[in-house]
């Protein structure tokens, strides 16, 4: 007897794993996310989102008639988004630090696949004898979140579900002082020197909730399980009970209303420390499932 084996792989049908893409750009220019397509099918269906949310900002089906972008509630994208009708990819034009954060790609068709893009918003700011360097990079096993990046912050880079300390490198916080912490200039962490005076703050969407650590003797916040919901900008401000040598009654809340919303106020005292930090993800292998068929005969 004699046998014969032929292995055929069947691959009419594919499914893609989720790949990350981590883009940073100047603010004022634009950025264009790929879908790697050469072309639109008929029965593609192509969705754009933005956000933790995953509010749509783009849809293409050319089977029902549609191509068309669409702007968040804030109005964050008005006039600013463009679509490529050949290939699917989106433009995001004028860049603010509004646009920073993650967008998806979902591709629904003969291919199916999902697409992961951070995009990092960098102020213009003007370094004096050194030079900076921008580079926009593809990462294949890995993604990264990023808020928006001052010239005079501490970077810190962490992955998903770690701990990072800011630390204020105060070595003991003055009676009757405040530090404030803000996260995207959003109130998150009040401090005077004790529990029953201090306040943590929940955040947009309660992504801080049960996730802030206070030393109350020096104002350093630690944020624990961070998630890229935590990536962005830092500050730490200082709110001292003198000024020019007159003493000033602060503004300290009998009750801590965790839910609070507060901004940045344009009059602050003194920002005596900033981070801007980076969250990246597991790393993971894209797999391609293979329809296998095993066909032999004897002789």
């Amino acid at each position: 007897f004699r046998y014969l084996f032929v292995l055929i792989c069947v691959k009419s049908v594919c499914s893609a794993g989720v790949f990350g893409e981590s883009v940073s750009v100047m603010e004022g220019d634009s950025v264009t996310l790929h879908t790697d397509l050469t072309e639109i099918h008929e029965d593609d269906d192509i969705l754009w989102t933005f956000g933790a949310e995953n509010s749509p900002i783009a849809k293409i089906n050319r089977a029902a008639g549609i191509f068309n972008t669409s702007d968040v509630p804030d109005g964050r994208f008005r006039d600013r988004l463009k679509l490529d009708d050949q290939t699917g990819s989106l433009t995001i034009t004028d860049i603010t630090s509004e646009h920073a954060g993650l967008y998806k790609l979902q591709i629904r068709g003969a291919i199916l696949s999902s697409q992961t893009s951070n995009v990092s918003v960098y102020g213009q700011f003007i370094h004096t004898h050194t030079h900076t360097h921008i580079q926009t990079h593809t990462c294949n096993c890995s993604f990264v979140s990023a808020g928006v990046f001052g010239d005079t912050d501490e970077v810190k880079s962490v992955m998903e579900g770690d701990l990072v300390a800011l630390n204020t490198d105060v070595i003991k916080q003055k009676e009757d002082d405040i530090i404030q912490w803000y996260f995207n200039n959003a109130l998150i962490a009040m401090i005077n020197g004790h529990p029953n005076t201090s306040c943590n703050y929940d955040g947009e969407g309660g992504r801080f909730i049960d996730r802030l650590k206070v030393d109350y003797k020096t104002g350093s916040l630690t944020i624990t399980d961070i998630t890229t919901e935590h990536a962005g900008r830092y500050e730490a401000e200082l709110i001292t009970s003198q000024s020019s040598g007159t003493i000033k009654k602060l503004n300290i809340p009998s009750k801590c209303d965790h839910t609070k919303i507060t901004p940045k106020s344009s009059t602050h005292d003194k920002i005596i420390k900033s981070f801007s930090l980076t969250v990246s993800g597991e790393s993971f292998n894209v797999i391609y499932p293979e329809i296998i068929t095993f066909s032999f005969w004897t002789v």
